[in-house]
């Protein structure tokens, strides 16, 4: 028996990275599972994950379309509680650092960046409230190392501090329902993240080299399944935290670099 045995989860940008990690982690402890994401190759690429790893179709619900629009999210948990008749645990994870193509201090910029990781959060959480109340189930949030230690990409990061303080009002609001809201921190992270706002691949890993060795105590890059390992904790064992967040940034958080003097 896994540590989601009978449980039903909706896990949103998992048809990539840390999504598509935990999507597997969950399947694999038991859980039914809502993937989602906006690209149907890559989609259709952790629904195959899933059945080679012995998930059958009837623990699989795929829902495709922007998170930033609402008829996608109404569509994640209606259709999740259509096909399994509950929800336990809702992971926002679907997030992006600037829409490609766009200037990324445009106030168009600045609105999308906005609905995507926050607005489409709210949406979810509304959505999902009365059915999570029901199985007392629980919220995990995925932000950014960016809430804690900003950079030259503000709208991104301002909208994962507000995240954070977002699930830490929730908390207060959910908790008399029964209902936990958590939040994870990632650092640097082996995923798509910087393809998808735009950056091509090598310019991207340049950047991420040069961070690490800047900026990493622990000298590496993360994986997404150690942070679904995290949520994983966040949505199983983690049963007397709420409001609370978990940093996962190879110590990069606590690191203030000095100058090397003879």
């Amino acid at each position: 028996m896994g540590k989601l045995a009978g449980k039903v989860a909706i896990i949103t940008g998992s048809s990539a990275g840390i999504g598509r990690a935990t999507a597997l982690l969950f399947a694999q402890e038991g859980a039914s599972v809502t993937i989602h994401g906006r690209n149907e190759k890559s989609l259709q690429e952790t629904q195959n994950q899933l059945k080679a790893q012995g998930v059958q179709d009837n623990r699989i619900l795929v829902v495709q379309g922007p998170i930033e629009e609402a008829e996608t999210c109404e569509n994640l948990v209606n259709e999740t509680i259509k096909k399994f008749g509950k929800l336990d645990v809702l992971v926002n994870n679907a997030g992006i650092g600037a829409k490609p193509g766009l200037d990324t201090l445009s106030l168009e910029n600045f609105d999308y960046t906005f609905d995507v990781n926050l607005k489409s959060v709210v949406r979810l959480i509304q959505l999902s409230t009365p059915h999570l109340e029901k199985t007392q189930g629980n919220i995990v949030n995925v932000s950014s190392i960016a809430a804690i230690r900003s950079s030259p990409n503000p709208f991104y990061a301002s909208a994962k501090a507000a995240l954070d303080h977002l699930s830490r009002g929730y908390s207060l609001i959910l908790a008399p329902k029964g209902i936990r809201i958590n939040v994870l921190n990632p650092g640097a992270i082996d995923t798509e993240f910087g393809v998808k706002r735009g950056l091509p691949q090598e310019q991207y890993d340049k950047f991420v080299d040069a961070f690490v060795k800047a900026a990493v105590p622990m000298n590496r890059i993360g994986t997404a399944e150690e942070m679904a390992k995290i949520i994983l904790f966040l949505a199983v064992d983690a049963t007397y935290m709420t409001g609370d967040n978990i940093t996962a940034g190879g110590g990069c958080q606590n690191y203030f670099p000095l100058p090397k003097v003879n």
